[in-house]
């Protein structure tokens, strides 16, 4: 089904299940957060294209995630800190300005329910990447000659993909690929790949792995 809801236009992605933690100082946002009190999700976040985040109205990346409200803070300026959870991915559709910030219908993502046999193999492929994973951080610790506290991944394959996304040093535009994979498998299989790459580049370079250790810990000013 559409449904319109407001974007807001960022330069990082969101995955489902991040936390991101945002400060909002534009008027256009401030409006946002006063129309959209009680709302969820409260809007959607997209990675810009083209153009600036600020005091501009960017070209955006054709899919999106929404944002459910963790908590927020509001400064007697009217100033806000907020941090918000990923939640659903979608497809943007027409986009609209009018209101002051960025409006869109979207069509709500998602996996078909999966058989027995698809869920086997999506299973196979997540512990693939678990391993990959494991791989890439003990890779990570050779290079930077320091010892990386784990996390234990989620168990379900989707789930755990998004986790192992957050965590990677991957460039916006290459996060942006991961998110637009159309369903889990298809989102393990270039995860692998990604994995087993960023393993090779820290053998061969000793580089990388800047966000492993505190993903998605920094305020985005907006």
């Amino acid at each position: 089904m559409n449904e319109r809801l407001p974007l807001f236009p960022l330069g990082t992605v969101l995955f489902p299940g991040m936390l991101l933690p945002l400060h909002l100082f534009e008027e256009r946002y401030r409006r946002l957060m006063r129309d959209r009190e009680g709302a969820s999700p409260l809007f959607g976040v997209v990675l810009t294209r083209q153009g600036r985040e600020v005091s501009d109205e960017p070209a955006i990346h054709p899919v999106g995630t929404a944002a459910e409200l963790v908590g927020s803070g509001r400064y007697p300026d009217g100033r806000y800190d907020l941090v918000v959870r990923g939640g659903r991915r979608f497809r943007v559709g027409g986009e609209d300005w009018s209101n002051g910030y960025l409006t869109a219908e979207v069509d709500w993502l998602g996996d078909e329910p999966a058989g027995d046999d698809r869920q086997e193999r999506l299973r196979a492929q997540a512990r693939q990447v678990a391993r990959a994973y494991e791989g890439f951080l003990v890779a990570f610790e050779r290079a930077n000659r320091v010892e990386l506290r784990r996390e234990e991944l989620p168990e379900e394959p989707e789930e755990l993909a998004y986790a192992v996304c957050v965590r990677l040093p991957l460039d916006p535009w290459e996060r942006q690929r991961l998110l637009e994979q159309p369903a889990a498998g298809e989102l393990l299989e270039a995860l692998l790949g990604v994995l087993r790459r960023e393993r090779g580049l820290l053998l061969e370079t000793g580089t990388g792995g800047a966000t492993v250790e505190r993903p998605g810990q920094r305020f985005t000013a907006n």
